[in-house]
């Protein structure tokens, strides 16, 4: 019955978001009575607290498996491999992340619990991604640049929560995976250092100017 309740209530809170849920929606959409939910759960806000937990203790127990590189697996096959093999989609498909960043936007509750979870499981979501990227990362990329690990994985998390928002709103993007993959491994070949954007490739820039003056000549 837990797992029909946590099911309804992911369908309800993706629909109306924190405050149009209710215990008696989810009742409805579980097709129970509003008592048995409460019998499992003290208020809406427990009930989603048990569904972050939920979902991210089921998604955390499969991704260990992709974090592993391979015999011979070479450090941009690895990359892809996680990012994109059809058995990694789980990883940014979790019920929790989408549920978690509908939650963390709404900051009119202070107390929400189920909000706090979250951003609780999202810091540990960026320490655990950050060990990857350092595991991952050739050592000269690291010897060169300490803090990329850190900040690949906070790049990695912004751009699933943005990506979670647009499958919210029927908006994903295609071949995201893929995209997300080519990013990070650009950004990891070539990492910014400092607040110094590269300069500007004029040698491709064509030379309008030049070609006014030859002209007025």
């Amino acid at each position: 019955m837990r797992e029909r309740i946590l099911a309804a209530a992911f369908e309800v809170v993706s629909k109306y978001g924190y405050n149009g849920t209710t215990v008696a929606k989810v009742a409805a959409k579980a097709g129970l009575p509003v008592g048995s939910v409460y019998w499992h759960y003290e208020n809406k806000d427990q009930l989603l607290v048990a569904l972050i937990e939920d979902s991210y203790e089921r998604w955390h127990s499969q991704i260990g498996q992709y974090q592993q590189p391979l015999p011979g697996e070479t450090f941009e096959q690895h990359v892809y491999r996680v990012f994109c093999s059809p058995a990694s989609r789980p990883y940014f498909a979790a019920d929790f992340w989408r549920l978690g960043v509908i939650l963390s936007v709404e900051k009119s509750v202070p107390e929400q619990a189920a909000r706090k979870r979250f951003l609780k499981i999202r810091e540990l979501q960026r320490e655990e991604l950050t060990s990857w990227w350092q595991r991952t990362l050739p050592p000269e990329t690291l010897e060169k640049d300490p803090e990329l690990p850190n900040r690949l994985s906070r790049f990695t998390l912004a751009l699933q929560d943005g990506n979670a928002i647009a499958g919210s709103s029927g908006e994903s993007v295609d071949d995201f995976h893929r995209m997300l993959a080519a990013s990070l491994l650009h950004l990891a070949r070539n990492p910014l250092l400092g607040d110094t954007p590269p300069a500007p490739d004029t040698a491709s820039r064509p030379r309008t100017a030049s070609r006014s003056r030859a002209s007025a000549a």
